[in-house]
């Protein structure tokens, strides 16, 4: 099977989702209008009837609500509430669900060190949540371990580092051990003690509130799709490097290792590529959205020299990108930063088979360089959200439909991830789309 057809398969269950029951013909001639416009500008192969208005955003919906960061991670209930009203009153392509993907009762009951809330020492209560950029390799030599078996590094190292409740975890044997008879009770011992006990209790706990949340939050993407808004995506991946950027080593020790420990960090990413493979698609069969969504934190021009991007980023993500290709995915990924001379790279992976989403790129020139081979969305800047000149957004959004859209192949989006904006500028971008972004 080629990768058009699997990508085809996942689309037509895209349109028709299986066992979804619409609130009326009209919301069910929504939908697919609204997925169908997505898919033919990722397609290339079609002039949609319109330009998407694809949302690029975190906490926007509890700002021009009248929420916050804050209440929404706090209070799960009233963050679908304003989810909600937010999809109701505004007449974007696709709801976006990522700000509230984690509440905070259910990082303070991990101990999560990873990111810090509204509210955390040091951080404003009306604040979005923070990454911390620390570095959770004890030693470059940890590397290897990733490398020969990422799951045991992960559960006996990685996790008790990040989560101060499951800390016990690191006193269990690894699990291959339990075997056969001779290792059984051995294996079993390392789970009768103090502090893995405590900890599976704790593990438990955060089970329980990250169920309760993961099914209210299921309910709610199905009804809205019930009503004729898609979500915005069906998984979420990473780049490898950035995978260890951000997960494991902070941003020093990464450019440190590039020069120090290369052969040993491009082999731990080699490692996480599968993984990583396997879960967004595991992803997008269970949701039915074929987008996976991939924020590129560190790949733009300023962090890394070409030749260190060519091997330490691009290649590694490559494979990434390629093996969600080959099984019908499609990679939405977030180019974050300036990726003026990134472009080339583009033509790299088959023609019409991602969407590049991009922030400080002008899109008039990555049209005419690859808007042939892929489809382009942006990139209105976050500050013009904050303004109130209308005008100017409309004039903003006005040249990037001209500039952009003939031909179809764009989506037209903010530059960045939307927290803060003014009700009215959300407005004038939507208005103006849905006057001058007709084909």
């Amino acid at each position: 099977m080629t990768w058009q057809t699997a990508r085809e398969l996942r689309f037509k269950r895209w349109l028709s989702p299986p066992g979804l029951a619409f609130v009326s013909e009209k919301a069910r001639a929504t939908y697919q209008d609204r997925v169908r416009r997505i898919i033919r500008a990722i397609s290339l192969d079609f002039t949609p009837d319109r330009v998407p208005i694809f949302p690029n955003y975190t906490f926007l919906p509890a700002y021009v609500m009248g929420s916050s960061a804050r209440e929404v991670m706090n209070d799960q209930d009233r963050a679908l509430e304003i989810w909600g009203q937010f999809g109701d009153e505004f007449a974007f392509d696709s709801v976006n669900f990522y700000g509230i993907s984690c509440p905070i009762p259910l990082m303070k009951s991990l101990q999560y060190r990873l990111y810090q809330w509204p509210g955390s020492p040091g951080l404003p209560p009306d604040h979005s949540y923070r990454y911390v950029d620390k570095d959770w390799l004890r030693s470059p030599e940890e590397y290897g371990a990733m490398a020969e078996d990422p799951s045991d590094y992960w559960l006996r190292r990685y996790i008790p580092r990040v989560c101060g409740a499951l800390s016990g975890l690191s006193q269990i044997d690894r699990l291959t051990t339990f075997s056969e008879l001779p290792s059984l009770a051995g294996f079993l011992a390392s789970f009768g003690r103090k502090d893995v006990r405590q900890s599976l209790i704790n593990l438990m706990k955060s089970g329980q509130l990250a169920l309760e949340w993961v099914t209210k939050a299921d309910a709610f993407i199905s009804g809205c799709a019930a009503k004729g808004q898609p979500s915005f995506a069906g998984s979420f991946a990473k780049a490898p490097f950035d995978l260890m950027t951000d997960t494991f080593r902070n941003k020093k020790s990464s450019l440190l290792d590039i020069t120090r420990h290369p052969e040993i960090l491009v082999e731990a990413m080699e490692a996480l590529t599968k993984p990583s493979i396997h879960q967004a698609l595991e992803d997008i069969d269970r949701t039915g959205n074929p987008l996976v969504f991939m924020p590129l934190h560190t790949g733009d021009d300023t962090f890394m020299s070409p030749e260190q991007f060519e091997k330490f980023y691009w290649q590694p993500l490559k494979k990434v990108l390629t093996g969600l290709i080959e099984a019908g995915g499609v990679p939405l990924l977030f180019a974050e930063g300036s990726y003026k001379n990134r472009l080339d790279y583009f033509l790299d992976l088959p023609k019409a088979s991602v969407c590049w989403m991009m922030d400080r790129v002008d899109l008039a020139s990555a049209k005419k360089k690859v808007g042939h081979h892929c489809c382009l969305a942006g990139n209105v800047p976050a500050y013009m959200f904050l303004s109130d000149d209308a005008e100017a957004m409309k004039r903003y959004c006005r040249q990037l439909i001209e500039d952009v859209a003939p031909g179809g192949g764009f989506m037209l989006s903010s530059g960045h991830s939307l927290d803060k904006a003014q009700r009215s500028m959300v407005e004038t971008m939507i208005e103006t789309t849905l006057s001058y972004g007709l084909y």
